[in-house]
């Protein structure tokens, strides 16, 4: 007899006990027993935020073919709304789509994809109002913890960023968990994982992706510590 195995949030544990590294290693001890060239497995898929956590010197779980925000590979189209189909709802709706654009575009996929945030597009229509609805699940607190570690200077590129340039990242280091940073391009890996930052695959670089992110990044340094730039933010409302 064979099984379809479906894991919905399958990184919770490291999301929700960061630094229990000790339950992070009993669960991925755990999945490979479960599921790795077991007979009895027809399919496995998992879903989150996190691709497959590294382990040693390899994935305990390298069995999957991952999709992910760094490398949709032909999947790009449903990682979010398409370009079209929020187009067809602002018609639908009678909504700005150029302001819907604005405030909620900017996941530039593979082969000239461009994905929205269905939570915010729905939000926007139902409340017919463009407004930041990513703080209304994801806590400002969480992007100001991470940018606040500030590594080899990531400040600096936060402050570019928000000034509407690009950085170019290192993605290889990323042990995909949220604790174990060694450098800027870590946090900033994660950041495109979460969702905070958008990334060009073809060029490596990130970027900050519309206006209502652009809002909570604002937010947080507004909230941190950076002497200078958190009083200009400030002085700027």
């Amino acid at each position: 007899m064979s099984f379809i195995f479906v894991i919905d949030e399958w990184d919770c544990i490291f999301r929700e006990f960061k630094n229990d590294k000790e339950a992070q290693k009993g669960y991925l001890d755990y999945l490979r027993l479960l599921l790795k060239e077991q007979p009895y497995v027809e399919l496995a898929y998992m879903t989150g935020i996190l691709p497959i956590k590294k382990y040693g010197t390899h994935s305990a779980l390298n069995m999957f073919d991952e999709i992910s925000m760094l490398d949709a590979k032909d999947f790009s189209e449903y990682m979010g709304f398409t370009e079209q189909e929020v187009e067809d709802l602002c018609e639908k709706y009678e909504i700005d789509f150029a302001r819907m654009k604005e405030w909620y575009d900017g996941y530039h996929m593979r082969n000239g994809v461009s994905t929205y945030s269905p939570r915010s597009v729905t939000a926007s229509i139902g409340n017919r109002d463009f407004a930041n609805y990513w703080s209304q699940t994801e806590t400002y607190e969480a992007l100001k913890a991470y940018i606040d570690l500030n590594y080899d200077g990531l400040k600096d590129v936060i402050i570019d960023l928000l000034a509407g340039r690009r950085a170019n990242i290192d993605t290889l280091s990323f042990q995909n968990d949220m604790s174990s940073f060694t450098s800027k391009d870590d946090v900033l890996t994660l950041l495109v994982h979460l969702g905070y930052l958008g990334y060009y695959q073809d060029v490596g670089e990130v970027y900050i992706a519309n206006n209502e992110v652009k809002d909570t990044f604002v937010i947080s340094v507004k909230n941190s510590n950076w002497n200078y730039i958190t009083k200009v933010f400030k002085n700027a409302v």
